[in-house]
C-alpha cells in the first residue's frame, strides 16, 4: 500500500501541474501531464497488487498489467497518444498547436481525472 501512495502522491502533482499549464494556455504541456499522472497511478495500482510492471508509457499496456482494460479504456485510448505526441516538434504534419487547444485539453484532463477517482477507488475495496 505505501508503494501505491507513493506513485499516487506523484499522479496528484502530476494531474494539478496540467491544470496549471492548461489555464495558463499550455495545452500540449497540460496533456502530456495528464497522460503522465494517469501512468503514474497504474503504475501504482500494478504495485498495489504485488506485480512488478514493465517499463512502458502506454496506458492501455500498462491497465492490461493491472486489469482494468475494460473499466479504462474509453477514458485512457486518447490520453494514450499524448505521451509521444506532445513532446514532439511535428506530428502528422501539424504543429503542436494545431493539435492541442483548450477543448482537447479539457476532454483530457475531465478523462485524467475519472480514471484518477477509478483508480483511487478500486484501492480502497
Amino acid at each position: 500500500m505505501q508503494k501505491f501512495e507513493k506513485w499516487m502522491a506523484i499522479a496528484e502533482r502530476e494531474i494539478q501541474a496540467a491544470e496549471s499549464a492548461g489555464q495558463a494556455g499550455f495545452y500540449a504541456e497540460a496533456c502530456f501531464w495528464c497522460q503522465q499522472s494517469i501512468e503514474k497511478a497504474l503504475k501504482g495500482l500494478i504495485s498495489a497488487k504485488g506485480k512488478e510492471f514493465t517499463k512502458t508509457h502506454s496506458l492501455i499496456g500498462l491497465a492490461k498489467q493491472a486489469e482494468v482494460i475494460n473499466e479504462l479504456r474509453d477514458l485512457i485510448s486518447d490520453l494514450d497518444t499524448d505521451y509521444a505526441a506532445t513532446r514532439y516538434v511535428v506530428v502528422n504534419d501539424l504543429e503542436d498547436e494545431d493539435l492541442y487547444d483548450k477543448k482537447r485539453f479539457e476532454e483530457r484532463f475531465q478523462a485524467a481525472i475519472k480514471a484518477l477517482e477509478l483508480i483511487r477507488k478500486w484501492i480502497k475495496n
